[in-house]
């Protein structure tokens, strides 16, 4: 079975469900509140999802909402990677040098940025295994892990890679805003030419 489940602040519930009806969106299967934190909204997510998924081999991928520009290759790659290699990360190469502090803040060493990669979305997994690491992670107080991938690498699981697009940017503050702007500004002016050029 193909499905999304939308997990989202408890006062949007009942909008997201009058979305889904409006626009007759078939592929998804419930929508759930969210939790206190990042990691608790992913967890009832998967609580939701436990309830559709039967085989061993079903696969989840967990997307931030804001990230908008998700595309149907990276979709696509995150499903095949994990088939065929296991547990993934969407990643974007590393285009700045990035520098590790100390405590005082001040720098203690400068990375090979040909090896660095920014983590992004979808994280794709076995469904059994990141909502048994979920349930560790309950089991244990743990609600700090950042995202999805850092709770699986604390637990010993090996992550592979998909390379991303670098236009899947996070949209949290006003100039990520402008940046999403610009960037469907261009690909559709890019669309338009194509039409006047026949193609």
């Amino acid at each position: 079975m193909k499905g999304i489940i939308i997990s989202c602040l408890p006062s949007f519930v009942n909008y997201m469900k009058d979305l889904v009806k409006k626009f007759y969106l078939t592929k998804v299967l419930d929508i759930v509140p969210g939790g206190n934190c990042g990691q608790d909204s992913i967890y009832n997510g998967l609580y939701a999802l436990s309830k559709f998924a039967k085989s061993k081999d079903d696969i989840v991928l967990i997307h931030d909402g804001v990230r908008p520009l998700i595309d149907d290759k990276t979709i696509k790659d995150n499903i095949e990677c994990v088939r065929e290699k296991g547990n993934a990360v969407t990643v974007a190469k590393a285009i700045e040098t990035i520098v590790l502090l100390d405590k005082d803040g001040n720098v203690e060493s400068v990375e090979d940025r040909t090896k660095c990669n920014m983590a992004r979305a979808p994280q794709s997994f076995f469904f059994k295994d990141i909502y048994a690491a979920h349930l560790k992670a309950i089991a244990e107080n743990k609600h700090d892990f950042i995202d999805s991938a850092m709770m699986m690498s604390y637990y010993g699981c090996k992550l592979h890679t998909v390379l991303g697009p670098a236009n899947n940017i996070k949209v949290t503050t006003p100039m990520d805003f402008y940046m999403l702007k610009a960037i469907l500004d261009a690909k559709e002016n890019s669309q338009i030419k194509e039409k006047q050029n026949g193609k």
